[in-house]
């Protein structure tokens, strides 16, 4: 079996981190949820901020850090009929040039992103409840998984230059 490359062992890591956050947010959310619905349904008292907690932190965290395990896996929807037709120098410019077109848009999603992050975090955002419940932190999951996904495509990137030399029309 051939030894991974740093760049594929850092996507690996940088993959591995997000996605275990996402599932721990997955998991919280099913737990939390269910419990809420056998609180409710036989001592009739249901957990206070369930909905907000589900919506604002853990479909955020789900989200958003699964998409750099998305782009490792290149599990995106893609419609690659015409391209599979081309020679396999010109597959490769074009599986570069849609990297580079996806950094620069989850760049610009990124750079959104982390200024309402800080927006958000510096005036302390809460939204309407029974109870003082701050949305800041989740902003910040938000700006972590897109920046995590541009690590990865990086990589991949790095990868794909890499790779050039060993092509044959």
């Amino acid at each position: 079996m051939a030894e991974k490359s740093v760049t594929q062992k850092l996507i690996d890591i940088v993959t591995g981190i997000s996605t275990l956050m996402a599932l721990i947010a997955l998991f919280s959310m099913m737990i939390l949820i269910t419990l809420d619905v056998i609180l409710n349904k036989t001592i009739s008292r249901p957990i206070p901020g369930t909905i907000e907690t589900t919506t604002y932190y853990f479909m955020v965290l789900c989200v958003f850090l699964s998409i750099p395990y998305i782009e490792k896996c290149q599990s995106h929807i893609s419609a690659d009929f015409i391209v599979i037709r081309f020679s396999k120098r010109t597959r490769y410019f074009y599986d570069i040039l849609g990297k580079l077109f996806t950094i620069g848009f989850y760049s610009l999603l990124a750079y959104g992103a982390v200024i309402q992050a800080i927006k958000s975090t510096r005036r302390l955002e809460t939204v309407m409840s029974n109870f003082t419940f701050y949305i800041w932190p989740a902003r910040w999951g938000v700006a972590m998984g897109i920046l995590f996904a541009i690590f990865v495509i990086l990589m991949i990137l790095l990868q794909l230059l890499k790779k050039y030399p060993d092509l044959k029309s």
